[in-house]
Formats: structure tokens, C-alpha cells, sequence
């Protein structure tokens, strides 16, 4: 398939994501969406366009992180304005598509890319949550558009450039959500990793350069922080959290039910002398009701070894299970599971065909989202909404799977089926390393950053691909 061709697909795909998302959000109404969702979020946002502040009350002037309601102050102008956060949102699914086909191409080749891309825009659980009132279709993009930078740094010639870019767009996902931020001291690893022949200034510049740019993004929120709350904090919801993931009824209900059940449970079961000091926490301000349910949380786990572990054995299992946490009606629990489960089964062919060609920086990558997320879930909790930004990466794993399990029922010799051109796509031809290597300047352009970035990854990939 030409390049021109393939680009006319992708858009066609990407417009079939816009429009189901936006189609199926249309027909279930503006009072499912309203109540539906987490409706804090508009408040906040509500908040930031009428009084200028991101302060729900004054024991949440930091409890959420500000880029989701920014975002939904943006798109509403502070009004229940449904169609039009309807129509953003499925905009931002509409971008994980694209991101999805930028991993895949990235990772395997153009068939690849267009299987992820068609899979990740039908998706049951990206169709209908892309458009809610959530965070999660947010920082479902955001965390791909991360993964995709980092993978172009190892074909940049200036790969501390493309870091720069990987960091901030880091340091917006975690402002989306916190709790990306496990993974950023392992994606440090994976970028020393990823230069193994570069000079050792070249790859300290590049570690640093990534951590640097995030501490740059995330540093206005921090200090702001700091002005409100008295502490540079990224959220104050970090003891709260701890403690309904670790205390006496955090069992009772979930992993099955609810998280929110649970921690309800544990409320009701507070002694009275429990009570007293969570009321005089309560007088001294935002952080010290933090600080309390922390103490409370790691004296728990003090005194609880035994369960503790096993609890967040059964909080990991449970956010990657194929049944929905918590558990929805049948027919819910049916579109998801024949989402899911071909998916995940797919996916692990597709590493196995990744560690079969010894391409070990992709299945780094992957991993490394996977122990961040099993990390934060097994000291926190974990949801299946929680989990679902890795469905891409499961979903690209899958495209690259089927694409190479065409290729072998093409051609019964083993070999990869010539495309239409009559290239071949293991032993690439001159046109095809040319095809190829123009990838990495598409992805550089179809990104807002400067001119310089789509030199770098455009020679760097040319240097990369003609080599193999």
C-alpha cells in the first residue's frame, strides 16, 4: 500500500472514530452525561470561570489536578454546554487513534499501524468513556502522545530535543492524573537504555533534559501549591487515597463493588476518639486532613503486613480482570469482556513476535507503564477506568500480531507479504527503508513542536532505517 494511500485510511478511521464517539454521546442525552459522570470536574470548572480558582471548597484547593477542569472550562465556558464537551472529547478520542497507528508503525509497520487504528477506534470501552465526564479520555491521549515521543528519541539525531518534548508532554499527563508519576523514574531508565551507542554526555543530556522538562511543567502547579496549601504538593488526595486502600473495610466491598462503598464502610466504622482528632485535623486546614488519613493509612499497614499484601495482590488482579471493576449489568459486562479479552490474548502474541525480532525497547516501554500502574494500584487501588489507558498499548501489541499473522497466511514460506507496491516488508527494498524512515517526519509534523524537531527525527531516521 502506497504511503498516500495509507494516509487516506487512516483518516478515514479516524473519522469513524470521531463520529461513533460523538454519535453514541448524542444519543444517550445531556442527563446520563450529567450525572453519570464525576461532576466535580465541572464544578471546578464552573469554578475557574466564574471566581478564578481551581478551590472547590477550603478543604479542596488542591485535592484534583487543574488540567481536566482547564480543559472543560475551555470547551463550556463554565455552561452546561453538552454537545460541545461531546464534541471535544471525541476529538481527544479521536487522537488516541492516531496516536495508537503512530505506536504500531512505530513498533511493527504501516499494516500494523492501520489495525491498531481501526481497533482502537471501535474499542467498546474507549467508544463510551472517551465522552464522559471523566478524566480518563484525557489522560488516555495524553499518556500515548507521551509513549510516542519517547519511542521517536532513540531515532532522533538530536535525541535530547525529542526528550525535551517527551518531558512536557509528561508533565501534562500527570497534571491530568498523579498518578503517572511512578512511571517517570522508569521511563529515565528506558532512556538510558534506548542510546546505547551514543556518547555518555549524549544520554546524560537526554535523562536529564526528560526529568528537567517535566519539573518545568509541573513546577507552576507546585508552587501554586505551596501559596494555597502551605506545601508543595501535587495533590492533597494522596492520604485519603492511602488510608480507603488501607484500613479495616477496604475489603468489604471492593474489588467486586465500589471503591466509594468501601471507603463509606470505613467512615461509619471510625471510633469516637477517631473522630476527635480527624475533626481538629480538620480545623487546622487541607494539608493536616491529609496528613491524618496517611498516619491512619500506614498504621494499618504497620500492623496488617500479612493482609496488606494480599490485599493489593487482589487490587492488581482485579483491575486487569476481564469482568468490569466495579461490576456492571450483563450487558455492560458482555461489551466489555468481547473488547477485552480478544485484546489482551492478541496482545501477547504481538510481544512474543517483538521478543522473537529482539526488539526489547518496545516491550521495555510497555513495561514500564505496567509496573508504574501495578505499583500505584497495589499501594493505593485501582478501578478498571484507572486501567484503561493501557488498553492501548495492549490494543497496539494486537495490531501487530494480526499484521504479522498476515503476512505469514500471504505467504506460505514464512515470509513477509510483499505490499502492493511489491515491497517486502522484512527485507525492505531502497523505497521501502525511504518509506519507512519519511515516518518519523510525518509523526514530527502531525506534533506542535519546532521545525528543528522534524530535522532531527527525519535524518536520524533515515540513518536508523537505511542501516537495517
Amino acid at each position: 500500500m502506497s504511503e498516500r494511500r495509507r494516509l487516506m485510511v487512516l483518516g478515514v478511521i479516524v473519522g469513524v472514530a470521531w463520529g461513533i464517539r460523538l454519535t453514541i454521546r448524542l444519543l444517550r442525552g445531556a442527563p446520563d452525561f450529567w450525572t453519570q459522570g464525576y461532576s466535580f470536574y465541572f464544578d471546578l470548572a464552573q469554578k475557574l470561570v466564574t471566581e478564578q480558582t481551581l478551590c472547590l471548597d477550603t478543604l479542596s484547593c488542591a485535592y484534583w489536578t487543574p488540567l481536566y477542569p482547564v480543559f472543560l472550562a475551555l470547551v463550556t465556558g463554565g455552561a452546561r454546554r453538552f454537545e460541545a464537551v461531546a464534541v471535544a472529547q471525541s476529538l481527544v478520542g479521536a487522537g488516541t487513534v492516531l496516536c495508537a497507528y503512530g505506536l504500531a508503525r512505530q513498533w511493527f509497520d504501516g499494516r500494523a499501524g492501520l489495525v491498531a487504528a481501526a481497533l482502537t477506534a471501535l474499542y467498546p470501552y474507549f467508544v463510551v468513556h472517551d465522552t464522559a465526564l471523566q478524566e480518563t479520555g484525557l489522560y488516555t491521549l495524553a499518556v500515548a502522545a507521551t509513549t510516542l515521543a519517547l519511542g521517536a528519541v532513540p531515532l532522533a539525531r538530536q535525541p535530547v530535543r525529542i526528550a525535551c518534548f517527551a518531558g512536557g508532554l509528561t508533565g501534562l499527563a500527570m497534571l491530568v492524573r498523579p498518578s503517572l508519576a511512578p512511571f517517570v523514574p522508569v521511563a529515565l531508565g528506558w532512556l538510558w537504555l534506548a542510546l546505547p551507542g551514543a556518547l555518555p554526555s549524549t544520554r546524560w543530556k537526554t535523562v536529564g533534559s526528560y526529568a528537567g522538562v517535566v519539573c518545568v511543567v509541573l513546577a507552576p502547579w507546585l508552587w501554586r501549591n505551596t501559596l494555597v496549601v502551605g506545601r508543595p504538593t501535587l495533590t492533597t488526595r494522596l492520604g485519603y487515597s492511602l488510608w480507603v486502600g488501607h484500613n479495616p473495610q477496604t475489603l468489604s466491598h471492593y474489588p467486586w463493588g465500589s471503591i466509594d462503598r468501601s471507603a463509606e464502610a470505613a467512615w461509619a466504622a471510625l471510633a469516637l476518639g477517631e473522630m476527635d482528632t480527624l475533626k481538629q485535623a480538620l480545623a487546622r486546614g487541607e494539608t493536616a486532613l491529609d496528613d491524618w488519613f496517611r498516619a491512619r493509612a500506614w498504621a494499618y499497614i504497620r500492623a496488617h503486613p500479612g493482609q496488606t499484601f494480599t490485599a493489593a495482590g487482589r487490587k492488581v488482579g482485579a483491575a486487569f480482570w476481564w469482568r468490569l471493576n466495579p461490576v456492571k449489568g450483563q450487558r455492560e459486562q458482555f461489551i466489555y469482556a468481547i473488547g477485552y479479552i480478544p485484546v489482551v490474548m492478541l496482545a501477547l502474541g504481538g510481544a512474543w513476535h517483538l521478543a522473537r525480532r529482539r526488539r526489547w525497547l518496545p516491550l521495555a516501554l510497555c513495561g514500564a507503564h505496567l509496573v508504574a500502574f501495578s505499583l500505584v494500584t497495589a499501594v493505593f487501588w485501582g478501578h478498571t477506568s484507572h486501567r484503561s489507558y493501557l488498553d492501548v498499548y495492549l490494543i497496539v501489541l494486537a495490531g501487530g500480531w494480526l499484521s504479522a499473522v498476515y503476512c505469514r497466511t500471504t505467504d506460505p514460506n514464512g515470509r513477509s507479504a510483499p505490499d502492493s507496491a511489491g515491497t517486502d516488508v522484512r527485507h525492505p527494498t531502497d523505497r521501502q527503508k525511504h518509506v519507512l524512515a519519511s515516518f518519523s517526519v510525518y509523526v514530527a509534523r502531525a506534533l506542535p513542536v519546532p521545525g528543528a524537531f522534524t530535522d532531527d527525527i527525519g535524518e536520524r531516521g533515515r540513518v536508523v532505517f537505511s542501516s537495517h
